[in-house]
């Protein structure tokens, strides 16, 4: 897996925006964003401009671009194109002058030539090693929790990452109805941690209450998508719940989908369907 397209994929559905919406925001073109998460780099245009485009869908993305552009692949130097094929042919008097010229030039060079100097080679200096890499094995009691490395989504637990640089790094582990886990590990060798999550007293998300009925709204998780729930001014959820779960809500409210054709909608008691086709985000106001 290419971990510099990875980050970019999963920051850009966190934030609910489809490749075409990221790209009107950037005034790019649809197959260069996806060059980029697909890690096709031999399809972007000059590493220069590409390492700023790369900078700007970071920084719309809310990453930090630095990380980002230290695992984009340095430019291959550029090879001289071959010696034209075919022989010039040139008068015999031309070459016979060019012939004496040379032969002058070096009598001349054995006369003057001063003596010859020591010259010392030192070896070149190696390269600098390139950075080791761990794999990390995170998994939670209760299990789908979703985990975070240094701020970067990984996955939901059980979770086996691809090789990772190593060095000290901070892993946080999240799921709705439980407190936060965030501690700073040493990621030195392949690593395995089993973390044990505390309920909160109160699991339902901020604004959600706990029963359906009249003048409620529901929305049934039937695939991943990431959600969020206004009333106003006021936000009531934001995050990406777990796939199977249920979200109440008083009305009215507006709700923002990344993938509608993965929540089901249940107004009143009334199954209202899917909220949209799968990987079009959408919004919608229920009054």
């Amino acid at each position: 897996m290419c971990e510099l397209g990875e980050r970019l994929r999963r920051a850009r559905e966190e934030k609910g925006l489809s490749l075409k919406e990221a790209a009107e925001r950037l005034s790019l073109k649809v197959r260069v964003l996806e060059a980029l998460e697909a890690c096709r780099f031999e399809a972007l245009p000059e590493p220069a401009l590409a390492r700023g485009y790369l900078r700007r869908y970071a920084l719309l993305l809310g990453l930090d671009p630095e990380p980002l552009l230290a695992l984009y692949p340095a430019p291959y130097p550029k090879t001289l194109p071959p010696p034209p094929k075919g022989r010039v042919r040139r008068p015999l008097g031309l070459w016979l002058a060019l012939f004496l010229a040379l032969l002058l030039g070096y009598g001349a060079y054995l006369l003057l030539r001063p003596e010859p100097k020591q010259v010392v080679v030192l070896p070149e200096a190696p390269p600098p090693p390139a950075p080791a890499r761990y794999t990390l094995r995170v998994v939670s009691e209760p299990p789908g929790a979703r985990v975070y490395l240094d701020g970067f989504y990984l996955g939901q637990t059980p979770l086996a990452t691809p090789p990772l640089e190593g060095g000290r790094r901070v892993l946080k582990v999240e799921l709705p109805g439980h407190a936060p886990w965030e501690e700073e590990i040493v990621l030195n060798k392949d690593l395995s941690l089993n973390v044990r999550l505390t309920p909160t007293e109160n699991p339902l998300p901020e604004g959600a209450s706990p029963s359906p009925g009249e003048g409620k709204l529901v929305l049934r998780l039937e695939g991943r998508s990431w959600l969020r729930v206004t009333q106003g001014e006021k936000r009531l959820y934001e995050g990406i719940p777990e796939v199977g779960s249920e979200l109440r809500f008083d009305l009215p409210v507006e709700v923002r989908a990344g993938n509608p054709g993965g929540v089901r909608v249940i107004l009143d008691g009334k199954d209202l369907g899917l909220m949209g086709e799968p990987g079009k985000p959408l919004t919608r106001s229920f009054p």
